[in-house]
């Protein structure tokens, strides 16, 4: 843990993917409560959610996104990215530990649906759609951020050759 720039948020990213995993796979052997189980998992997807939307996303890929909602009642989405020299500072492998683990989820609940189908638990379901859709928005959103920002260094890379032909030509 030494080696990382922001190890809190590192583990804190996999931390409530984790949990939220192990809990759903074992809830049962603990509780057979369904509400019980549900608001644990909510909770848990929740806290996941959050951390990844505000705090793992920042830390270490330095992006970001959000939702807003216009005074006319359209949506629109945002991106922020840290510029080239920020982007810098960002270390590889807490990257790849955002990435594996930002994609990786959703697929790990698709599995765990097909699983929850296949033993006919129809209400344990809604925990899986609500995993995925908390999961996805965060993958979309980071896909989108991690565009926009791939546009803007192509855009100042555009610049700079631009300036550079320009200056060769005077």
């Amino acid at each position: 843990m030494a080696n990382f720039s922001h190890p809190c948020a590192a583990v804190s990213h996999v931390f409530f993917k984790t949990a939220a995993v192990l809990t759903y796979i074992l809830c049962e052997w603990f509780s057979d409560n369904f509400v019980v189980n549900f608001v644990v998992l909510a909770t848990l997807l929740a806290c996941d959610f959050w951390t990844v939307k505000n705090v793992s996303g920042r830390f270490l890929v330095g992006l970001r996104w959000w939702h807003e909602v216009n005074e006319d009642g359209s949506s629109q989405w945002k991106f922020e990215s840290l510029d080239e020299e920020g982007q810098k500072t960002i270390d590889t492998f807490e990257k790849r530990i955002f990435w594996w683990s930002t994609y990786a989820v959703p697929v790990i609940w698709v599995l765990l649906g097909l699983v929850t189908l296949l033993r006919l638990h129809w209400t344990y379901l809604i925990i899986v759609l609500l995993a995925l859709v908390l999961a996805c928005s965060n993958l979309v959103g980071y896909v989108k951020a991690s565009r926009d920002q791939t546009k803007q260094i192509s855009d100042m890379l555009g610049t700079a050759k631009a300036f550079s032909v320009i200056k060769n030509l005077v």
